[in-house]
């Protein structure tokens, strides 16, 4: 066998190592950035530079529509969004949080991870403690057909009589637990 052979053997399995290195169980590394969303109250870091949208939504609450304020972005093979809307009554916050995850969660099926279990508390300092203030990471067929995993968090802030309602999102092929948690992990309400 020819050293150009022997060569071309090895340079074969390295790029096939590294095919299969790619299709493995790693999660994509991300350049993190810190985002500070005055409207919202809050900080928190993306892995891309968030664009702002608003839109009326009917949660199915008796309320009507309401103003939704979003900002996101797509960074790998995910997006990655921050959504909130003031609600006029505080009292109702934990129902509010309620419709919001029906309407999100209703059509996947729960897909936990290690300290990622659905439905588990998820209260970052200064929210509401309620008890629909949760993180879920779900899985279902989005509307191109293709598996989606949603990986979500809903919780509220007390604003005098009013309560803000948030909820972040990624939506990815697959389950990206840690890049869940930084992104989770790094809100700050103000």
């Amino acid at each position: 066998m020819s050293k150009i052979q022997t060569l071309m053997r090895y340079a074969a399995a390295a790029a096939a190592a590294l095919v299969l290195s790619a299709c493995g169980s790693q999660e994509p590394e991300m350049p993190w950035q810190s985002v500070s969303w005055d409207e919202a109250g809050l900080e928190m870091r993306f892995p891309c530079a968030p664009e702002f949208a608003r839109t009326p939504v009917d949660f199915g609450m008796e309320i009507g529509s309401v103003p939704v304020s979003m900002m996101g972005c797509d960074a790998v093979d995910s997006t990655f969004a921050m959504s909130q809307w003031v609600l006029n009554d505080a009292a109702q916050a934990d129902d509010a949080l309620a419709f919001w995850e029906v309407a999100v969660l209703s059509q996947f099926d729960a897909v936990d991870g290690d300290g990622a279990k659905s439905g588990a508390q998820f209260v970052p300092a200064g929210a509401m403690d309620l008890p629909r203030s949760i993180r879920a990471t779900v899985q279902g067929v989005g509307r191109a057909g293709w598996t989606v995993t949603t990986h979500g968090v809903w919780f509220a802030r007390k604003e005098g009589d009013k309560a803000r309602i948030y909820h972040a999102v990624i939506y990815a092929p697959k389950a990206y637990h840690q890049t869940a948690n930084t992104f989770f992990n790094s809100i700050i309400l103000k």
